[in-house]
Order: C-alpha cells, then sequence, then structure tokens
C-alpha cells in the first residue's frame, strides 16, 4: 500500500509529465474536452486537479498516459524499450525533461516509469518508434489499410490513425485527405478507396457505425472487394455489443472495448506487416 508521502510524489510527477508532454496547455485542454472531461489551462496543477476531480486518482493517471501515448516522443519510446528489456539506460545532458520525469540519473526508472509501462502492456499496447517496420512494404495499392468508422467513434480512431501513422503504415484515414479529398464526388471517390484501392479495410463496429449511412456505404464496397479477395480483407474491430446489417457474424473480429487505440493500431499493424 502507497504512504500518504509516496501519493503526493507520484502526483508531482504525473503534474511533471503532463507539463512536458509534447503539445501546449490549449491542445491539451482540447484534447481531454474531446473525451467529455472540462479541464482549467490555468496551471498544470489546476489541470491535474480537475482530471482528479473527474476521474479519481487512477483514471486521471489513465487519461494523461493516453494523452502522452498519442504525443509520446522517439526518444523516450526508445529509452522505455530499454529499460523494459533490462538494457543500460545513458541519459543524455540535451534530453528534454520528460525523459527525467521518466528516469531517475542512474538511468533507473522512476516509479512513474514502471506505472506507464505495467498499464501500457496490461491493455496489449506496445512502444513502437515511428522508424520501425516489421518488413517492407511490398504493397502496390494507395494505402495498406483503410479506415471505416463512424463520425461519433472518431476520437478513438483518430488515435488509432495516428498510432499507424507513426509506424509508417500508409493508411486512408479521412482527416488526413482533406485537401484530397476537397471538391471530390465522395460517394464515387469513397467506393473506389473501400472498393480497389486498399489492401485490408479496418470497421470500427460500434451502435452508430450500424444506423448511419456513409460507414454503410463504406461497408457495402468494402464487401464487394471482399467477395473477389482469396484472403481476408475486412477486419471488424469491436467497440462495442452492436451488429451491423450485412456483415457476416462468423467472421473473427479484435474485440476493442477493453483496449487502448495503442492496442488496436498494434493488432492492425501486426496483421499488416508481420
Amino acid at each position: 500500500m502507497l504512504r500518504a508521502r509516496d501519493i503526493v510524489t507520484i502526483e508531482r510527477d504525473f503534474i511533471s509529465v503532463l507539463e512536458h508532454s509534447p503539445g501546449t496547455k490549449s491542445q491539451k485542454q482540447e484534447y481531454f474536452h474531446s473525451k467529455g472531461i472540462r479541464v482549467s489551462k490555468t496551471s498544470y496543477e489546476s489541470m491535474w486537479r480537475s482530471l482528479t476531480d473527474r476521474l479519481r486518482r487512477r483514471g486521471a493517471a489513465l487519461v494523461v498516459f493516453e494523452y502522452l501515448r498519442v504525443h509520446m516522443p522517439n526518444r523516450l519510446k526508445e529509452l522505455l524499450q530499454q529499460a523494459r528489456r533490462g538494457k543500460a539506460i545513458n541519459i543524455r545532458s540535451s534530453d528534454p525533461a520528460i525523459i527525467w520525469d521518466f528516469f531517475f540519473q542512474n538511468g533507473k526508472l522512476r516509479r512513474i516509469g514502471h506505472l506507464y509501462l505495467k498499464n501500457l502492456y496490461s491493455q496489449g499496447g506496445r512502444l513502437v518508434k515511428g522508424t520501425f517496420n516489421a518488413k517492407p512494404v511490398k504493397s502496390k495499392k494507395p494505402y495498406e489499410i483503410a479506415l471505416s468508422f463512424a463520425g461519433e467513434d472518431r476520437f478513438f480512431v483518430e488515435q488509432v490513425a495516428h498510432e499507424l501513422q507513426s509506424m509508417g503504415v500508409k493508411l486512408f484515414y479521412d482527416a488526413f485527405e482533406q485537401v484530397n479529398l476537397f471538391g471530390k464526388d465522395l460517394s464515387a471517390h469513397l467506393a473506389l478507396i473501400y472498393k480497389d484501392q486498399a489492401d485490408y479495410c479496418a470497421i470500427f463496429i460500434s451502435a452508430y457505425y450500424a444506423h448511419k449511412a456513409w460507414p454503410q456505404f463504406e461497408r457495402q464496397h468494402a464487401q464487394a472487394r471482399a467477395l473477389t479477395q482469396q484472403r481476408e480483407y475486412i477486419l471488424p474491430i469491436r467497440l462495442d455489443e452492436a451488429e451491423v446489417p450485412g456483415l457476416s457474424p462468423t467472421i473473427s473480429y479484435f474485440d476493442a472495448r477493453s483496449k487502448t487505440p495503442s492496442a488496436v493500431a498494434s493488432i492492425l499493424f501486426r496483421k499488416i506487416r508481420v
């Protein structure tokens, strides 16, 4: 059991990580707002207090970790990978402040570092540097994977998209294609993407997905492709218990209801590349 002074120290560590994570106060505030959490940006201490009041201590820690996972510098990923494998860590004087939040000067993990790794791997996530590739990209298609989802699930899917992008995956995610999509006939263009221009299509199943027109339009064209392909094409990812009309219940899906976006990106990456 943690002593009171240990809890105070860990809280200070989380405030420091919140401060030193990439992004401005406004960007962090917007991130938490997108999760339905109203926080003050007066200071990082007040931001942390807002998180703990809203989510209690453990929930606040997890939401800070989720933010960091999406915005983590590659240098920190590299050092955390080494620490997890038991390798010696050499801290540079030029390393950003967030490195010192996770490591002592002797290279050993601080308690917050242990907590981060425990949380990450307990949910099936992993640390992947942006330059990592399991095997060369051999696809002749414009995209390795296309993401199909309902707008209400965008917050979760966007984190998955950013994780995949950081791994070097060529993906179709509409927010990354705003300039390319501008002025196009979307029905014709999206039909082409989901039917012909990707190696795989990830469908994020939810009650919203099952009842909205555009997601069903994308799913229909993805299924047309799946019927003519000898290997799997549609990769269903379940966000809730909803059933999608027209999608065979016998297709094996990935249950993401208790998983982080990082874990979902990891399983998609392994399917595509490994």
